[in-house]
């Protein structure tokens, strides 16, 4: 409140009868007038600070129009200082390797060569190698397997990779005929229970025949396009089993036409002979002795189609099977449909054995054939070459 008595009230100017509060508008005066006082000093503040960031704006914009003006003026500046030589003062002679102060107050960093490391080139893995050898073989009735380059147009493989199993072929085409025979009958046991349904009053009866047929021809209807498809291979089989068109592919995934095939007549075994490439061939160890159990081997191949596969186990043991009395390498590496043939190698590249079987119902047990056996076989169709890739 003013030290001087109001006459009428500040915010409605009513005549004041009561110098606590209006009574017209109900304002307090003391706390009006605090309010008021307050908003004048908030006012002053702001007037201040609106001041002082002026000045600043304005001595920023003098700075940045000065920076060309003084760049300028350094620049002519050195242009007009003369040099040691215009203004007559004799420079020293610097004995070569001496440093003068100027060029001694920044050190030169020594130069570092970085040593690139010994890159292990493919041409030099030996796993590497042991895959551009290993090729996959595909028949023309499906069969397929895997091979590997022991000379440089030699392939060894399986012999049940590339002949024509008859057993099988009539196992199979038995099997497909005799579940032709019972699509028949099925097909015309539902035509006949629905000739039957037809003459049937409605009731409990039909109803149940007809639930019975609509069960029957969905087992029909799922069964039909599998019979399709394995006579679809039957046939192909059948006009396929004599054909001598059998190819490698190799791991560029290029294809070349085998052309001879030479064949174990007592061990699972067989040799093809490919003009049209001159492969890598994978090597024995020149000093080729008993392995020992638990030596690191690796098999490589092309398992249910996936071609340069590569998997590690150990060497197991040596078996003798009873029903041939041949000699095999036991290993616990993976050997699955479509390793047959392929190479069984140690960790230096060195052909061991080739992989051909694995016991039914077991994991972890694969059997190779060693690779001297390949040797006795074949020693006079290979062109073999001891020395190291």
């Amino acid at each position: 409140m003013t030290g001087k008595k109001l006459d009428q009230c500040p915010k409605c100017s009513s005549k004041i009868t009561n110098e606590v509060e209006c009574e017209s508008c109900g304002i307090v005066f003391e706390k009006y007038f605090r309010a008021e006082a307050r908003k004048e000093a908030g006012a002053e503040k702001a007037a201040k600070e609106t001041a002082v960031s002026g000045s600043r704006r304005v001595a920023i914009a003098v700075g940045l129009a000065l920076i060309p003006i003084i760049a300028a003026a350094a620049f002519f500046g050195l242009r007009s200082t003369p040099s040691a030589d215009q203004a007559g003062i004799d420079r020293p002679v610097i004995p070569a390797g001496i440093h003068t102060a100027e060029e001694s107050a920044v050190p030169a960093l020594p130069i570092t060569k970085t040593a690139t490391p010994e890159k292990k080139t493919i041409e030099g893995d030996p796993i590497q190698r042991a895959l551009r050898a290993t090729v996959s073989v595909k028949t023309p009735w499906g069969n397929m397997g895997s091979g590997f380059f022991i000379g440089e147009h030699d392939i060894i493989t399986n012999k049940h990779v590339v002949v024509f199993d008859e057993a099988e072929f009539a196992a199979f085409k038995s099997r497909v005929e005799r579940n032709r025979k019972i699509i028949d009958l099925e097909i015309e046991k539902i035509r006949d229970w629905k000739t039957r349904m037809s003459q049937m009053p409605a009731g409990p009866s039909r109803s149940q025949l007809e639930i019975i047929i609509q069960s029957r021809e969905g087992e029909l209807e799922r069964d039909l396009p599998l019979q399709r498809k394995d006579e679809e291979k039957l046939a192909k089989w059948g006009a396929q089993r004599y054909s001598q068109d059998i190819k490698i592919i190799t791991e560029d995934n290029e294809e070349y036409a085998v052309d001879r095939v030479m064949t174990s007549a007592t061990r699972d075994l067989a040799l093809l002979k490919v003009s049209a490439i001159s492969g890598q061939a994978l090597k024995r160890h020149p000093e080729e002795r008993q392995l020992e159990q638990g030596r690191v081997v690796y098999t490589i191949g092309s398992p249910v189609g996936l071609s340069n596969t590569v998997t590690s186990g150990i060497f197991s043991a040596y078996r003798k099977m009873a029903d041939s009395e041949e000699t095999y390498l036991q290993v616990d590496a993976a050997i699955n449909p479509g390793n047959s043939g392929g190479p069984l190698i140690d960790k230096q590249g060195n052909v061991l054995g080739v992989n051909t079987m694995t016991l039914t119902q077991t994991e972890g047990i694969g059997f190779a054939i060693p690779i001297a056996v390949v040797f006795e076989e074949f020693s006079n169709s290979i062109s073999y070459d001891w020395r190291s890739p």
